[in-house]
């Protein structure tokens, strides 16, 4: 079974995180014990089921961080949808408003890269990342792009749990972790 958590003698699991925001989105799962962390894989090639959970024992992780996200890039990409959806829809609207004779095809498309350039700025504005730093390497997730409240709060609310129980079993957690997380729960005024 995928990411199937199998303790060893004496070993407690603190959480086991499991976080399904759509079915477009890939589930993201996530374990604590009070020996390892479970890191969710994926093999390259497998005959059967691909996904599985890597056992990082406790002593081999050196930090666990969660930090914001820098929106520069998808700032960027905003920057690029907006004049490029208003220009191909002037561009597709030309020969109906002009009145040329014949047909033409009208698409729906210029017109929601237009509106989505304008909301990808909002979605980009605090995220945040999880990373855990190992002796044999480093893991990191970033949780997929959402534009509902819900879904940022359960993304946050499953950041928190991680580093609740990473701190629970004595793992190293960043201060900027706390912080990124603190910043975000405040309410707003």
């Amino acid at each position: 079974m995928a990411y199937e958590v199998v303790p060893e003698p004496g070993e407690a699991v603190q959480a086991q995180i499991q976080l399904d925001l759509s079915r477009k989105a890939q589930p993201f799962h996530f374990a604590v014990s009070n020996r390892a962390i479970y890191i969710p894989r994926i093999k390259l090639i497998a005959k059967t089921d691909p996904f599985y959970f890597q056992r990082v024992s406790l002593d081999q992780v050196r930090e666990v961080m969660v930090r914001r996200l820098r929106p520069y890039a998808l700032w960027l990409l905003a920057a690029v949808m907006i004049p490029a959806g208003l220009l191909s829809t002037i561009l597709m609207m030309e020969p109906v408003l002009k009145e040329v004779p014949g047909t033409h095809q009208i698409s729906g498309w210029p017109i929601a890269v237009f509106v989505c350039g304008f909301l990808v700025p909002f979605v980009a504005k605090g995220r945040l990342d999880l990373r855990i730093v190992f002796n044999e390497g480093a893991y990191r997730w970033k949780p997929p792009l959402v534009v509902d409240r819900g879904s940022k709060e359960r993304i946050r609310a499953t950041l928190r749990t991680i580093v609740d129980a990473c701190q629970r079993v004595g793992l190293p957690v960043s201060n900027e972790s706390i912080a990124a997380l603190e910043s975000h729960s405040r309410p707003r005024e």
